[in-house]
């Protein structure tokens, strides 16, 4: 079966609403994760052909009428969604824990997970990208898992996406896909090592947002990579290059990717780094394919390396 990298499929652009993909059905599809013992269905979907899907691995934000990702996989394969109301003494996060422990029981891997505000606007979740009203809630009231894991040598990829409604009733929305081409995730990162031998390193996992913003989980990562990894180099120039894309023109993206150096240098300062920001806005692109993300670059190693 053929591989598509994720690393090379960065997706913008509208989303494909579920909606519009999946036919109602009176019984829950059959997925890899059972439902919870007391979770009642409302809702189950199921395409009745392959269907093109995005498996969504950043949060989501609309930037004039276009809902656009900052990470995206763009899969062909078998799609099916069921809707939980959930035991009324479950909460928001004892609904989300409950799906990681059934995940790390399935020795699955969570691809990307965000919560509350930095998952984005919820009303994009619920109604562009999901397409169900009864996920409405306020954006500080949900919760985002991207996993993916085998079964019988069947690779599964699923979107959770768990909200607690004004009337404190939780929902959790499972979205499994079935992909026609195995998805590779890109592998570990040692940081360090690619620094001392190739002077470069893309910081993996770390994406802007189309307006340059990191978001408060990427800052705790960085800030814990300065604390560590990165101290062997405390006496080196380190650049932080930002690579920021989306729908804006280009003078706006160069700008938001400075912002985005800035709020690195800032972490990496405090922990004794002698850093220069840099953004390239969507000036270099990685294999013509626009890509945000963040760098860093040692020059002096460079031309080591080079020499």
């Amino acid at each position: 079966m053929k591989q598509i990298h994720a690393s090379r499929v960065w997706s913008y652009g509208v989303a494909c609403t579920l909606l519009g993909l999946l036919n109602l059905s009176a019984h829950a599809s059959e997925q890899v994760i059972p439902a919870h013992p007391r979770a009642e269905l409302e809702l189950n979907r199921v395409s009745e052909d392959d269907e093109p899907m995005n498996f969504i691995l950043s949060s989501a934000q609309r930037i004039r009428s276009e809902v656009t990702f900052e990470r995206a996989v763009k899969v062909f394969g078998s799609v099916s969604s069921n809707t939980y109301r959930m035991p009324s003494d479950l909460k928001r996060s004892d609904t989300t824990d409950w799906f990681k422990q059934q995940i790390t029981s399935l020795g699955g891997e969570i691809e990307f997970e965000c919560e509350q505000r930095d998952c984005g606007r919820a009303t994009i979740w619920a109604s562009d990208i999901f397409g169900e009203r009864v996920l409405s809630a306020s954006d500080v009231n949900q919760n985002y898992l991207a996993v993916a894991l085998d079964k019988d040598d069947v690779q599964h990829l699923l979107m959770i996406y768990v909200v607690e409604r004004s009337n404190r009733r939780v929902y959790a929305h499972v979205v499994e896909i079935l992909p026609n081409e195995r998805v590779a995730f890109d592998a570990p990162v040692d940081v360090s090592s690619e620094l001392l031998r190739r002077g470069t390193v893309r910081l993996p996992n770390i994406v802007p947002d189309s307006q340059g913003a990191i978001s408060t989980e990427d800052l705790e990562s960085l800030r814990t990579l300065a604390e560590t990894e990165l101290q062997e180099f405390a006496d080196e120039e380190i650049y932080v290059v930002c690579h920021v894309n989306g729908p804006n023109a280009a003078e706006e993206l160069l700008e938001y990717s400075r912002s985005c150096s800035e709020q690195i240098q800032k972490i990496f300062e405090e922990q004794g780094l002698n850093v220069v920001p840099f953004g390239t806005g969507p000036l270099s692109p990685i294999e013509q394919t626009p890509v945000s993300r963040v760098e860093l670059v040692i020059p002096r190693l460079l031309k080591q390396e080079l020499e």
